[in-house]
């Protein structure tokens, strides 16, 4: 049984247009102490997920069904009051954009303190303790907690973003994008700051990107998704060596390796579907080059085709 288990998750978006479906009858679990990685190309409904276990969804999204079990709880049951205990000292979050995340005219201590403060009832001076061994943690002199955001560079704020996420011992984040906009060099301490803290903490996260080479070098099992759906989930390792799905594939092919022999890189073709009208069977099908009639007539049950290797797919290997 793992700390946090989704059960045939569904959830749609309001529109004028109609109803968006962003997440159809997705399913996984992930164990205590485990970090598990959700890919898959913009759009596709991993920051939707997020969002949902941290019950913060935008007033025109609607959750239609499914379960989100927390240590044997059902979050989608739970009233405001009671998911505001469980935000932060629970489950946190680093979210995508550290500049929208910090408030421009606090000082970030102040930030850190008064989430703190909100869930802990403790002094003052072990609370500025906690912060400075934070900010130490996660690599920032802590005598720059008093400045503010501004004064911070991106990969700073992106650190101070995480020492918040930290700051009451959660027993689970959620890391959505937390290196986008940062450049490569940054990206690279910033992921390895990640890997030292979850190591050292023996952190439980869920590491949200569109970057399959980021899923690959911090998450142990891996969810793969595609317009609203996870078309395979399986450990990392014989995810890479011999992925099952054809969008899978389609994905490690358009990304560049550093080892092996060079190779030409393969975009995968066309654009991910419209997911106010998605396509009838197979969400993929219409980018997929091994589709045949049945994949555009019925929908692919999700199985295990090997030992903890899941997949959605008619015609696997």
């Amino acid at each position: 049984m793992g700390i946090i288990e989704i059960e045939n998750l569904k959830i749609y978006y309001k529109t004028v247009k109609g109803y968006v479906k962003a997440v159809e009858n997705v399913s996984f679990n992930i164990e205590k102490g485990e970090t598990m990685g959700l890919v898959g190309e913009s759009g596709c409904g991993k920051t939707t997920i997020g969002m949902s276990i941290m019950r913060l969804l935008p007033r025109n999204a609607k959750i239609i069904g499914g379960k989100i079990i927390f240590e044997g709880e059902d979050l989608i049951k739970k009233r405001e009051e009671e998911m505001e205990k469980i935000r932060w000292k629970e489950i946190s979050m680093i979210f995508q954009a550290a500049m929208n995340a910090l408030n421009p005219v606090y000082k970030i201590e102040n930030q850190i303190l008064e989430a703190i403060y909100a869930h802990e009832n403790i002094s003052k001076k072990e609370a500025v303790e906690r912060v400075s061994r934070l900010y130490s943690l996660v690599g920032i002199d802590p005598r720059r907690a008093k400045e503010y955001p501004h004064e911070y560079s991106g990969g700073m704020k992106q650190r101070a973003v995480i020492a918040m996420a930290l700051a009451c011992n959660p027993k689970f984040i959620i890391a959505d994008e937390p290196t986008t906009a940062l450049d490569v060099m940054v990206q690279d301490q910033i992921i390895s700051e990640i890997k030292e803290i979850q190591k050292k903490l023996q952190m439980t996260m869920m590491y949200i990107s569109h970057d399959i080479s980021v899923i690959a070098e911090t998450c142990k099992r891996i969810g793969v998704m595609y317009a609203g759906g996870i078309v395979e989930y399986a450990d990392a390792i014989p995810l890479f060596k011999k992925p099952l799905h054809p969008y899978t594939k389609a994905l490690m092919n358009s990304f560049p390796s550093i080892k092996g022999e060079k190779k030409k890189l393969t975009p995968v073709p066309g654009e991910p579907p419209n997911l106010l009208n998605p396509p009838s069977g197979c969400r993929f099908h219409p980018r997929c080059s091994k589709a045949k009639s049945l994949c555009r007539k019925k929908a692919p049950k999700f199985v295990e085709y090997q030992h903890r290797h899941f997949v959605a797919c008619h015609y696997v290997g």
